[in-house]
């Protein structure tokens, strides 16, 4: 029998009738890689003192990017470009063809470590190799997606296909491009390479079919997606409602809107994730999506994944995750670029939100931090992440409540959504084993990750051409 840690004397939130509650000096029985109990003492073999921390749930990430996000920070929050989203269309394709597989690797390291070291435990990567080649080559997808496992992380390696691929020019005009076989060789290798990896490493890692984004992808493309995703039970997220000019390139080829277009593909329901949905109707205003339309999204049990602060960095924001949690569809959360620290998209989700609806109670933390937990892990499908109680997974996240910035604070949730960061966290553990502890790494040398990240950037910045 695996020998049981006790976590003691921390302030844990413990997911008790529905919510996360607080409970002072309370304890934690993790045995294995499960949560025996929380808020009873127990012998232990080993234990943790919390003393002066908060113990919480590992946050969830539901999308990211971690092959190219190293390559662009710097470099894309300020370039010039057409208004209407040209950095999505010509800028960051051109970032992406510079950046060679071994590259991509190195960028993925230091990422992964930064996701951890911020109180992440389950990332959703959504592999982008050899974008411009449409290469059904899926080696780089799975080193990344063992990087990932290897340092300790539960992952979701989600490598993307699609029909073709778009490109902005300088004047903003967006062309599409087909594939010479319409990108069903990469579908096919997609395909194999989710069902060969799905559940290996003992779990930790996962796969996710992931078709490119809702204009890059025809009808029966997204449809077979969804045969494939019954047959084996494998979840589907798809980037969908991230520009105006995504909404009318389906409106005008399709001749309906994006969530009527989904529908019709046959892709709602619970095991579908629409990346961004910022855009469903042509404005950013959630409420300007007919009510019809949200009910489907209720209906079915699909979830939006919210990327606040990659929008807010180009000016805009979603108006608001609020209304669509009043519609009743879940929503979660994920950083997409950077920082990928989840505290950080929190404070920004939750900001965002008030902004947008001129309402300092338009949202709470509270709303912010299920977003970050349990929302995400509804839209995976798992009642064991996201949640400190018994029999889930012990992914474990223990934050400093020492700080100045902390003091005064009572309640661990609002000090860290609107007053904390990743350095907070001290404390991270994967599926029962400690992968982080005084703020480092337990498998990874962060120093060699940086110096080996900052050589490939160079390298990288030689050979983009705009």
């Amino acid at each position: 029998m695996p020998d049981r840690i006790a976590i003691r004397n921390g302030k844990v939130l413990a997911w008790m009738d529905g919510a996360h509650q607080l409970l002072q000096r309370a304890t934690v029985i993790v045995e294995g890689n499960r949560i025996v109990s929380v808020g009873e003492d127990a012998p232990a073999a080993r234990e943790i003192d919390a003393t002066g921390m908060a113990v919480l749930p590992g946050f969830v990430n539901m999308h990211s990017h971690v092959t190219d996000t190293a390559f662009t920070r710097g470099f894309l929050e300020e370039s010039s470009g057409p208004k209407d989203f040209g950095n999505l269309y010509r800028v960051l394709p051109a970032v992406r063809n510079a950046i060679d597989a071994r590259d991509a690797c190195i960028g993925a390291r230091l990422l992964l470590l930064e996701a951890l070291l911020s109180g992440t435990t389950t990332i959703v990567e959504l592999g982008y190799d050899l974008e411009l080649a449409g290469s059904a080559d899926l080696d780089n997808a799975r080193e990344v997606a063992e990087i990932a496992v290897g340092l300790g992380l539960r992952c979701y390696s989600a490598p993307r296909y699609r029909r073709g691929y778009w490109r902005g020019d300088s004047a903003g005009k967006v062309g599409y491009y087909d594939y010479a076989d319409g990108g069903r060789a990469r579908m096919e290798a997609c395909v194999a390479f989710c069902k060969a990896l799905n559940g290996s490493h003992a779990g930790l890692l996962r796969t996710m079919l992931a078709p490119g984004q809702v204009d890059t992808c025809d009808l029966d493309m997204l449809a077979e997606t969804r045969r494939i995703a019954g047959a084996t039970g494998l979840p589907i997220q798809l980037h969908a409602g991230q520009s105006p000019s995504e909404f009318r390139r389906i409106r005008d080829t399709q001749g309906q809107s994006t969530i009527r277009y989904m529908e019709r593909a046959g892709l709602l329901g619970r095991d579908f994730m629409i990346g961004h949905g910022m855009f469903l109707a042509e404005t950013n205003d959630v409420g300007t999506i007919p009510s019809e339309e949200l009910a489907l999204l209720a209906d079915s049990g699909t979830s939006v994944v919210h990327l606040p602060w990659v929008k807010m960095r180009q000016g805009t924001l979603m108006n608001s995750y609020a209304k669509f949690l009043r519609a009743g569809v879940n929503v979660a959360l994920g950083t997409d670029t950077h920082p990928l620290d989840m505290i950080h998209e929190m404070r920004a989700a939750a900001i965002g939100c008030k902004l947008a609806e001129q309402s300092q109670q338009a949202t709470t933390a509270t709303e912010a931090f299920d977003l970050a937990t349990v929302r995400g892990a509804r839209a995976l499908g798992r009642d064991d992440l996201g949640r400190l109680a018994p029999d889930c997974k012990a992914d474990i996240v223990m934050t400093s409540l020492s700080k100045p910035r902390a003091a005064g604070y009572d309640d661990p949730i609002k000090y860290l959504v609107y007053n904390g960061d990743g350095c907070d966290v001290d404390t991270v553990m994967v599926n029962g084993e400690v992968v982080v502890r005084g703020g480092m790494p337990l498998r990874a040398d962060l120093d060699e990750a940086v110096a080996q990240m900052n050589e490939a950037k160079a390298r990288v910045r030689a050979k983009i051409v705009l």
